[in-house]
Formats: structure tokens, sequence, C-alpha cells
């Protein structure tokens, strides 16, 4: 008596481990998936960190105040780029209230040439006289103080806001 071997896999067999296979890989997949997310926003925030303190390098580079500081200081009125300086080449601006309410999107060189590997970005300033409140907090106010808070914020399609604050001071040199 000889008995032939069975040999293969029945078509029920192949259905049962397609489908085993499939409930395996569905939550692999989909965690490979949440890792590329996480590193696609990780690599945005990177990117938005960088064009906020290349700014705010910038900023820095300028004066305290175009005007005989603090007799002749700019009223908080007149924050924004002054007579002769333009928002669209921001090496016009040679101080740092210049700057107020500059915003870009996409961002741009201090030239104004527009910065291609940062499409879905935005950039804006803020300039703000303050003074120390009560504590050590400080308080925004319309009159013309030593110190100066300076807000970039880059925001992405990609991420969430980044804020950069620094307090620029004004002192004399005698």
């Amino acid at each position: 008596m000889t008995s032939k071997s069975r040999r293969g896999f029945s078509y029920l067999e192949i259905i049962m481990g397609v489908m085993i296979l499939g409930f395996i890989l569905t939550p692999l997949l989909s965690q490979f998936y949440i890792g590329f997310q996480a590193t696609r926003t990780a690599d945005a925030l990177s990117q938005a960190t960088f064009l906020a303190e290349d700014l705010m390098e910038e900023i820095k580079s300028k004066r305290f105040d175009e005007n005989k500081f603090p007799a002749g200081s700019t009223p908080r009125a007149q924050f924004g780029p002054d007579s002769g300086e333009s928002a669209s080449d921001r090496r016009t601006f040679d101080d740092i209230d210049d700057f107020n309410g500059w915003t870009s999107s996409p961002p741009r060189a201090a030239n104004g040439t527009i910065l291609t590997d940062f499409t879905g970005f935005t950039c804006s300033v803020q300039v703000e006289y303050v003074t120390l409140g009560a504590g050590t907090i400080w308080q925004v106010t319309t009159s013309s103080t030593f110190y100066k808070r300076v807000s970039v914020t880059v925001t992405s399609t990609q991420s969430g806001p980044i804020q950069m604050h620094t307090l620029f001071s004004y002192h004399a040199i005698t």
C-alpha cells in the first residue's frame, strides 16, 4: 500500500496565512508611519528654530535706537521701518525697532531673496518697550524705557509656532 503524500497548500491555508500576516503587519506599518510623521515634525521645528535664531542674531546687530536716547527716543507708535527703509530689504534697517511688524512668508534673507528651502514657513517680529513690574515680571509699556523686548515668531504648516524673546537694554557709555 502506498499512499500519496500531500504537497503544497490549500487555498484555505493560503487565505488564513495572508490574513494572519495582515493582522501582524498593519500595526507594524502604522508605527512606521507615526515615526515618519514625528520625524517630519521634528525637522520642521528644527528649521523654524534655525530661522528664528538667524533673524534674532540679525536684529542683535542693530543699535538700540535711531535717535539720541533717552531724550529723543523713538515713540512706541513710530516703531517700524523709517523713511528710506524698506521691509523688502532689511539691510536698510538701522535699529531694533525697525523690525516691528515685519513679516514674511515665505521667509527671506536680509536682502529680500526668498529662502527656497523654507516654503510653508512664516516669520514675524514684534518690538515693545518694557519695564520691570512687580517682582521680576516685565510689562509692556507705551512709554519710552531703557528696555525693548523683541519677539521673533516662526510658524510652519508642519509644526506649531516657535517663539524667541530677547530683552535689549540701553546703556550710555561715558
